[in-house]
C-alpha cells in the first residue's frame, strides 16, 4: 500500500486561500492547475465566497495586470444559504 498522499488540485487551492487568502492563475499555472476556475466554482458549491479581479483592479505592480486573482470573502451567514 503506498503511503505517500499527493493533495489534489483542490485541495491545494484551499491551502493556498488559507495562506494567503487568495489563489491567482499565475500562481495555479506554476503549480499545474490549469482549470482554477473549475476549482473555485467547486469550492463556491461548497459554501466559500470570493471577489474576483483582475491585479489592475487590486492595484498591483503592472507585471500583474493581467493576472486574475479569487480573493477569499467571509463566509455567508446561514440565512443566506436557506
Amino acid at each position: 500500500m503506498n503511503e505517500f498522499h499527493s493533495p489534489s488540485q483542490k485541495e491545494r487551492v484551499k491551502q493556498k486561500i488559507k495562506e494567503d487568502g487568495y489563489a491567482d492563475n499565475f500562481w495555479a499555472i506554476e503549480n499545474y492547475i490549469l482549470r482554477l476556475g473549475a476549482v473555485i466554482y467547486s469550492l463556491s458549491k461548497e459554501g466559500m465566497v470570493f471577489k474576483r479581479a483582475f491585479g489592475k483592479e487590486l492595484g498591483k505592480e503592472r507585471k500583474y495586470w493581467k493576472n486574475f486573482y479569487y480573493i477569499h470573502a467571509e463566509e455567508p451567514k446561514q440565512e443566506t444559504l436557506l
